[in-house]
């Protein structure tokens, strides 16, 4: 994806929305109607470019990277939030000075809370991710 260039200047803007996170209507987000496996690929498995490329212009970019550095182990990123893969949240990280420690939320746990705050049912949720209901709710009750 592109550099890191597109956060110079956004950088306190991108601490506030990690540790303050505001209510972020992901019915903005650009990738809505995308099928999340793609941000999610395989162990192993590059991501596609092109569902990755909606990322570039979408309105809620900084609110969906700072999601994944609040929730995230940052010893097992994996997946791609606002265009960064893990190798780029980790110099983000780095270079916000963010505790190692923060709180650790699976992949499992990230794709709920997008598809959650995408619209989608709590049945649907488990269903596509192949949980219960039960551990979905949990996910999205952790982010409030």
């Amino acid at each position: 994806m592109d550099s890191l260039h597109i956060l110079v200047g956004r950088e306190q803007e991108l601490r506030d929305l990690i540790q303050c996170p505001q209510h972020w209507d992901s019915a903005r987000a650009a990738c809505k109607d995308v099928d999340v496996s793609h941000y999610h690929p395989a162990d192993g498995e590059r991501s596609a470019e092109g569902p990755l490329a909606v990322c570039v212009g979408c309105g809620g970019r900084l609110d969906c990277l700072a999601l994944a550095l609040r929730a995230e182990d940052a010893e097992a990123r994996h997946g791609w939030y606002g265009g960064f893969g893990p190798a780029d949240r980790d110099r983000i990280a780095a270079m916000l000075r963010l505790p190692k420690g923060a709180t650790s939320l699976p992949d499992r746990a990230l794709a709920a809370i997008r598809l959650g705050r995408d619209g989608w049912l709590v049945n649907d949720i488990a269903q596509a991710l192949g949980c219960s209901r039960r551990t979905v709710q949990r996910y999205l009750r952790s982010v409030g």
